[in-house]
């Protein structure tokens, strides 16, 4: 039991130490920075360490962190950077430098001993460089945006041979003219000048400006003549236009007039024509339906139907029988009496 109680002890401490070891053995290098290790027994190593941890035995080893990323170099013209122009006027120049240690060479700084003091050998020989080269500028110079970009480009390939000896490099475009000042009067009668300069330009720009709107208040005035000679045109074009329409509305509705008119007279023609003819052939079918009718009647039949019809109007009033003739009811109460009566046979 005792004996499984220490396994677990020594186990669990193997764990703790596999654990603290490697921290306590190991220095973490952030993206930053540039690690620059020295040995107790080798001096500085040959090597640039970047990100990551690298073993670190304490009372051996030992650290120099450089930074990776860019420097920032800030000269200020009254303080730092006066400079006196070959045309013999003291300016005062505002000037940015942005470098940075090159590439594997941070090791080699911490071995000449630079590790603390290269930012100011730096900013002492980039002063030293910029006083001589800015000195060369005339006032021209100055004045032109154009001629103070191409300086500071100009600068940037002889200050990197000055500044190799301490193993950093200017970037591309790392050399920026922020401001240049002249001194006292000459400032103001700069100033001055180049006010009554730009007060000349405006007045330039406002003479051109004057003749370009005299010269579009001319175009103006001769497309407002053209735009009424074409306005008075268009209008007699919409009167002819106009007039002929209504002429064409009033022939065309004489016309519908007139061939109103006749189609309604030969409409009527029309109507009374046949009305006459309907009245004929009514006329006709009357005269053709008597004389049917008398044809009818005519025959056997249509003597017994006009002897029914006669029956059916007779009408017999009060007769007087004289009972001394002896033929009456021969010759009247017989039915041969009657047939002959109405029949006609």
């Amino acid at each position: 039991m005792t004996r499984h109680l220490f396994g677990l002890q020594g186990l669990s401490l193997l764990v703790i130490l596999a654990w603290l070891l490697p921290n306590a053995l190991a220095t973490y290098i952030p993206p930053d920075e540039i690690g620059v290790r020295r040995s107790l027994f080798g001096g500085i190593e040959e090597a640039d360490f970047g990100q990551g941890r690298w073993l670190d035995v304490p009372m051996v080893h030992s650290w120099y962190r450089l930074p990776r990323t860019l420097h920032y170099l800030e000269l200020e013209g009254g303080e730092d950077l006066d400079v006196r122009t070959r045309d013999g006027n003291l300016i005062h120049v505002d000037v940015a430098v942005v470098y940075s240690i090159k590439p594997g060479m941070a090791h080699t700084i911490c071995r000449e001993g630079m590790a603390l003091s290269y930012p100011k050998r730096v900013r002492s020989a980039v002063e030293g460089f910029l006083l001589k080269h800015l000195a060369s500028m005339g006032n021209r110079d100055i004045t032109d945006p154009r001629v103070r970009m191409q300086i500071a480009r100009d600068a940037i390939g002889p200050l990197n041979k000055q500044l190799a000896q301490y193993h950093v490099e200017v970037t591309q475009g790392g050399v920026v003219i922020r401001a240049i000042v002249f001194d006292g009067p000459y400032e103001d009668r700069l100033q001055a000048k180049q006010f009554f300069a730009v007060q000349g330009e405006l007045d330039v720009a406002e003479q051109r400006r004057s003749e370009g709107k005299q010269a579009t208040d001319t175009v103006q005035k001769g497309i407002d003549k053209v735009v009424a000679i074409e306005r008075e045109s268009w209008n007699e074009r919409i009167e002819l236009a106009r007039r002929a329409t209504e002429t064409e509305i009033a022939k065309v509705e004489a016309e519908a007039l007139e061939y109103d008119r006749r189609i309604r007279a030969e409409a009527d023609a029309e109507n009374e024509r046949l009305e006459a003819e309907g009245e004929r052939a009514e006329l006709e079918a009357a005269a053709l339906g008597k004389r049917l009718e008398s044809e009818a009647l005519t025959t056997k039949a249509g003597r017994i139907y006009a002897a029914i019809q006669a029956v059916r109007a007779f009408e017999l009033g009060t007769i007087e029988l004289n009972s001394l003739d002896p033929d009456f009811l021969q010759r009247f109460g017989s039915m041969d009496a009657w047939r002959r009566f109405f029949g006609g046979d």
